[in-house]
């Protein structure tokens, strides 16, 4: 039971990665409105950030656990899987900052939005006098009829007054002009920030990122190959410089032992001359000698009966 718990954890976590990539990627990549609308929240994209926090953490320990597999072709499988998942953790993660970076953007125009229509709102005291001005045109133009009653032979300053009339209503009429655009503007930034998070943006952004994330892999590679060569080669060098020494070292002994045959081989020449020399001693006579040396040896077998047999039955 110990081993198929242990054999069925990588499989668990396999699982369980993959299913919050694809939550990720629905939360992230594709989201509906209502996904959109709570991704404006920075309490929601601070929750989508712990998910790929822990996303990552698992992908570390698949990892670990891949360097233990020892058939290779599973392990190559299992390798390029997860550095698949890497490259969608790491699109998830700019995305996220693309979005955070949105936010943040966003909430600023919001404030200076809202400080511009404080500040570009009438105060009360300002109202006031609008709406007396509205009501009363002609209370700051009536000190003129009066002076203009007192000598009534002259009516020509009678169309004086009017500028000064209508002057107050057009004051009050262009007050509201920083509020529409104020609202123009707040509806411009909206437009963009639409702009921003339509499906075209995030395609390209998510593009761009995979090109970069696979830019970044292959340089990774070509430095792990380069380093690993480089290790390589210094190794050899170190093999070939250490054996170059160990036979330095071993030349006396290599010396010696040359010597020592040379010596055996000289035995071995003299052995055989005396050899042949025995031999020529030995076959110099011929086969005469041969023959007299065959009767040395029957006549001592004789004695030898004789003095065995013979000689204990003689009694003198």
């Amino acid at each position: 039971m110990a081993r198929l718990s242990s054999a069925n954890a990588p499989d668990l976590t396999t699982i369980n990665l993959t299913r919050l990539l694809a939550r990720l990627q629905q939360t992230l990549i594709s989201p509906d409105s209502v996904t959109e609308a709570r991704l404006r929240t920075s309490f929601e994209r601070e929750k989508v950030g712990t998910n790929i926090e822990y996303a990552r953490t698992l992908l570390v320990r698949l990892e670990q656990d891949a360097l233990s597999i020892k058939v290779q072709s599973k392990k190559h499988e299992v390798q390029a899987d997860l550095v698949s998942k890497r490259e969608t953790i790491q699109r998830l993660a700019e995305r996220l900052e693309e979005l955070n970076e949105l936010g943040d953007f966003g909430s600023g125009e919001e404030d200076s939005s809202e400080g511009e229509d404080l500040l570009g709102e009438d105060t009360p005291s300002e109202e006031t006098d609008s709406r007396a001005d509205n009501l009363d045109p002609t209370s700051s133009t009536s000190p003129f009829p009066l002076q203009s009653k007192s000598p009534p032979l002259i009516p020509q300053p009678e169309p004086q007054p009017h500028p000064q009339t209508r002057a107050p209503p057009s004051t009050v009429q262009s007050e509201p002009e920083p509020h529409s655009a104020l609202r123009a503007r707040n509806k411009k930034d909206a437009q963009a920030r639409a702009e921003l998070l339509t499906p075209a943006s995030t395609s390209t952004g998510i593009s761009t990122a995979t090109t970069e994330a696979m830019l970044t892999h292959n340089r990774t590679e070509q430095e792990n190959l380069t380093g690993s060569l480089l290790a390589m080669a210094s190794a050899l060098k170190e093999s070939s410089r250490a054996f170059a020494m160990s036979l330095e070292e071993e030349k006396s002994v290599l010396d010696s032992a040359v010597s020592g045959l040379d010596k055996n081989e000289l035995g071995l020449e003299a052995a055989q001359r005396r050899m042949g020399y025995l031999r020529t001693m030995t076959e110099g006579k011929g086969w005469w000698g041969r023959m007299m040396m065959y009767a040395w040896i029957a006549g001592l077998m004789v004695l030898a009966i004789l003095l065995v047999f013979v000689m204990p039955k003689l009694r003198f």
